[in-house]
């Protein structure tokens, strides 16, 4: 997937207002990122990437380039 898809994704999952991203965005600094948000989440890493996550994997996620390495950096490119 590129990454520009996997942003503009992750916003329409997170339900925020478009935002720019990129693999420094503290997750949150992003507004309207909230339990809601996070709920969001972990069904995007699940119904996207076919990854589990919990709330301690959660916590460690820190930014959007965080995220990306939990998801595994082989599925994106440039």
């Amino acid at each position: 997937m590129k990454k520009e898809d996997f942003y503009y994704e992750l916003i329409e999952y997170l339900e925020i207002e478009p935002v720019e991203l990129n693999e420094g965005t503290a997750l949150n600094s992003i507004e309207g990122y909230d339990s809601m948000a996070v709920m969001s989440l972990i069904a995007f890493c699940d119904e996207k990437f076919g990854k589990k996550i919990n709330a301690q994997q959660i916590q460690q996620l820190t930014t959007v380039g965080s995220l990306m390495e939990f998801l595994g950096k082989e599925n994106f490119e440039n």
